[in-house]
């Protein structure tokens, strides 16, 4: 990742591909975790769509993050 921002009430991210990578504009970006309690990575799921996102290109379709922890807390404290 080049840059993290927030831009009206949502998180925009900034990552640098390597030029041979071809993503399709319906992509799919999420963020998930590594193991249970692991850490976060950002996760590229390739669309269908034969139109590919050029340099400085963006991608709008985003997957919410599972926060296992919270999840793991609630169920612990009897609040699922």
């Amino acid at each position: 990742m080049t840059e993290i921002s927030l831009k009206d009430y949502q998180a925009l991210v900034k990552i640098r591909m390597h030029p041979e990578v071809k993503l399709q504009d319906d992509s799919i970006i999420s963020v998930k975790t590594k193991g249970l309690i692991g850490e976060k990575f950002v996760a590229i799921t390739p669309g269908a769509s034969e139109k590919i996102v050029g340099n400085g290109g963006t991608l709008h379709e985003t997957e919410s993050a599972i926060d296992l922890e919270h999840l793991i807390s609630n169920y612990i404290y009897g609040k699922v």
